[in-house]
């Protein structure tokens, strides 16, 4: 469950940051993500998706650990990590 709301958070992150101009043209660096940018939509459909993925996440967190509480803290853990592979893949670019 944890890969799963991780992958979710990823993706969702993904989708924001290639949504605004900024950070789309950092990822332009990467031939992977200029791939993905040539698929993706429209910006503000691409983070209507971001959002929902992160929501998804969150809803599945929430699902599989009865303690609010403490499903809360482990969303935001596993977003602190999900936050943290993105900038690192970023800064190990070229």
């Amino acid at each position: 469950m944890i890969t799963l709301v991780f992958l979710l958070q990823l993706l969702g992150f993904l989708c924001l940051m290639l949504a605004m101009n900024k950070h789309a043209k950092q990822a332009g660096n990467s031939r992977i993500l200029t791939q993905v940018l040539r698929v993706l939509p429209s910006s503000l459909f691409t983070k209507l998706i971001g959002w929902m993925l992160l929501i998804a996440s969150l809803c599945l967190a929430m699902a599989s650990i009865e303690i609010t509480s403490i499903a809360m803290v482990w969303w935001c853990c596993t977003l602190s990590a999900a936050l943290l592979s993105i900038a690192l893949y970023f800064s190990s670019l070229p």
